[in-house]
């Protein structure tokens, strides 16, 4: 290590110790709070996930607790907190850890990576923090701070690509807090926009900030456009007032609760068709309003419609608002999902 590397590790940490964030994960030593803190967090603001982790970590204390739980719990429980292949994944990766490894995490690099769900940001953030292995934790985060400290104009494609790079800076004798710290640096003052330089405390060891670059680094590649996808949603209510759902068996909201859906239907009568289609026979009532509904790459544009029914489909069941409101549903049909609540008013 050189001794602008040592300086960098040493203000940066310095700055932490009186800094950081006030987050309920800080300083955690339980392997498997670690575990979840982390999955929650990739792609989610830390604020954001605060109150998940209090929930989850109440209802499913330890690795054994999260292995026996029905996934429909898991998924509630993750409701609203998006990306749900983490969810699935953390399930699955519990089950393994419980009855293959008796409730023993991995301590190793790849042995971490080998568990659903656990990628190298992950793997080097609870391998570092857990384990205090030298590993870098490279997230969005972690890399713009790094491209610009390292002056870097070149598009990084992802966080990984920087791993050789980011190393070296890696304390040795505390990488977890050191990780836990270049993350908090880039959520507080090294933003993607208006960085905030003049508090920074690695500012004299940025590249970016002494060539007037800080707001050109780190250099994205160009955005892929959102697909639009415009999108029928059913809301088919029997005699009892209750409402037709059905669990989605595939794709990425695999496993939630849904009102029926159709990318092919147009109007209240087209979305009849595709009912009468799946089995239903239904009375049509009206229109009950757009709602939208944004993804990573794809936006959901949905026009709701209402139904009486006379017969039902055999694919799902209906549920009364106490059912609606304890099963996993998407957040992309929250408006649906409340108007129902509400008494269809939107």
């Amino acid at each position: 290590m050189n001794e602008r590397t040592n300086d960098f590790q040493d203000a940066l940490l310095k700055w932490h110790y009186v800094s950081a964030r006030d987050l309920p994960w800080h300083g955690e030593t339980d392997v498997y709070k670690i575990w979840v803190s982390e999955i929650m967090l990739q792609q989610t603001r830390a604020e954001t996930v605060k109150g998940y982790y209090a929930r989850f970590l109440s209802a499913f204390p330890d690795v054994f607790a999260l292995a026996n739980a029905e996934e429909s719990e898991v998924l509630k429980l993750w409701e609203g907190l998006g990306y749900y292949s983490r969810a699935r994944n953390l399930h699955a990766a519990a089950k393994r850890v419980a009855y293959d490894r008796n409730g023993r995490f991995p301590d190793t690099l790849d042995g971490l990576k080998s568990l659903p769900g656990i990628g190298d940001y992950a793997a080097g953030a609870i391998a570092s923090i857990a384990y205090g292995l030298r590993e870098p934790a490279l997230d969005g985060n972690q890399a713009r701070v790094l491209s610009r400290v390292l002056g870097i104009t070149d598009v990084i494609k992802t966080p990984q690509a920087l791993y050789e790079r980011a190393l070296p800076f890696v304390s040795e004798s505390d990488p977890g807090e050191y990780n836990q710290a270049l993350m908090g640096l880039g959520a507080m003052v090294c933003t993607p926009r208006n960085p905030k330089c003049g508090s920074c405390p690695v500012k004299d060891y940025c590249m970016a900030l002494e060539n007037g670059m800080q707001n050109e680094i780190p250099k994205k590649p160009e955005k892929i456009m959102r697909r639009i996808e415009k999108r029928a949603v059913a809301i088919i209510l029997d005699e009892d007032g209750r409402v037709f759902v059905q669990k989605r068996d595939q794709g990425m909201l695999m496993g939630l609760w849904e009102f029926p859906g159709f990318t092919d239907a147009r109007n209240i009568q087209d979305t009849q068709a595709c009912l009468e289609e799946m089995g239903f026979e239904v009375a049509p009532i009206r229109e009950i309003g757009n709602a939208k509904h944004v993804f990573t790459h794809l936006e959901w544009h949905m026009t709701g419609y209402l139904f009486r029914c006379r017969k039902a489909c055999e694919k799902g069941m209906f549920a009364d608002a106490q059912m609606i409101m304890k099963i996993a549903m998407p957040t992309a049909v929250k408006a649906y999902r409340d108007a129902y609540l509400k008494g269809i008013n939107i």
